[in-house]
């Protein structure tokens, strides 16, 4: 099968080099397509001929729409938050929206998300992977005062230093427990710490800018779990919540009742039950680590591009 995957467009390579969720969502699913014997690639929406290819997955709503208006078939990913951050009137959610109407079928990576499209029946559930080659767990015994990882791309929209990610919490628990905690993110996250600088004050807080993609496993071992209280999030479950996973850190993180996560507990913005979370997970440390391996395996990328060759399947 002959697969194009259109590229974002954003400045950004594909395997991106540090930052670039989208863009190593595409490389992942290239990559195995490939390795399973598709021809897959990725090219701009301008240069791509219909006819060279028998499935064109497309990632970002205006281009899908560009597509359709050449009169392109496409598969179309939904990968935007901010659909619900803006609203039903805004330009965002119409764009989407016609993207949406306009393709094959829409792989959605949240069910609140296929709920907020009023369940468009192009619309189906498809999560995100994990590379279990490049991020897998060392042997770690139970800590007594382990170690914190956050890592996150924050704001919203234009706003650099909207919490959507949850920061403070993450801070606020290490806090609670006299607890090393890390940030870690792009250096725009420099914006929003600018903007609450009374967390700096905290002296067992590193901060951790531009870590390159080949160095993200040393980050996960040298951290004992994974905080991420995010709120408007595309990904059900993150990216960074599979990598964690993988790489042996149970997770205490929100994300929507309907996706099961084993090895994860779920705690809304709210720091005492994330703090009954950190506890739990203490208590059953090797349970809760060896239900991490399970699921990352499960959602291998190995095993999601499968799914998706699947469904190309359906409408090559």
């Amino acid at each position: 099968m002959k697969i194009c995957h259109v590229d974002p467009g954003c400045g950004l390579s594909i395997p991106p080099k540090n930052w670039g969720a989208i863009e190593k969502i595409i490389w992942e699913f290239e990559k195995n397509q490939n390795i399973m014997g598709h021809n897959s690639t990725h090219k701009y929406c301008s240069s791509i001929n219909p006819n060279e290819f028998d499935i064109i997955h497309c990632h970002v709503a205006n281009l899908a729409v560009e597509l359709q208006e050449r009169g392109i078939p496409y598969i179309y990913q939904l990968h935007d938050h901010h659909v619900l951050h803006y609203g039903k009137d805004s330009h965002v959610y119409k764009e989407n929206l016609k993207a949406i109407e306009g393709s094959l079928i829409t792989l959605m990576p949240a069910n609140w998300l296929i709920e907020y499209f009023n369940n468009h029946p192009k619309c189906i559930y498809f999560s995100h992977g994990v590379d279990i080659d490049n991020f897998y767990p060392i042997i770690k015994e139970k800590p007594t005062s382990p170690k914190l990882l956050m890592l996150a791309n924050n704001g919203l929209g234009g706003d650099l230093t909207y919490d959507r990610k949850g920061f403070t919490f993450g801070l606020g628990l290490a806090m609670l427990n006299n607890l090393e905690i890390t940030i870690a993110g792009p250096s725009k996250n420099k914006n929003f710490f600018n903007s609450h600088l009374w967390m700096l004050n905290y002296p067992k807080l590193n901060l951790v800018f531009d870590t390159p993609n080949d160095k993200l496993l040393d980050l996960y071992h040298q951290h004992d779990i994974f905080i991420h209280p995010t709120m408007l999030e595309a990904g059900h479950p993150n990216l960074t919540m599979v990598e964690a996973m993988a790489s042996g850190l149970p997770v205490i993180a929100d994300w929507e009742h309907s996706v099961d996560l084993h090895g994860c507990w779920r705690a809304p913005r709210d720091i005492f039950e994330m703090d009954r979370g950190l506890k739990n997970i203490i208590g059953d440390w090797d349970s809760y680590r060896e239900k991490c391996k399970n699921t990352s395996n499960k959602l291998s990328w190995s095993n999601r591009t499968n799914d998706l060759i699947k469904i190309y399947n359906k409408f090559k």
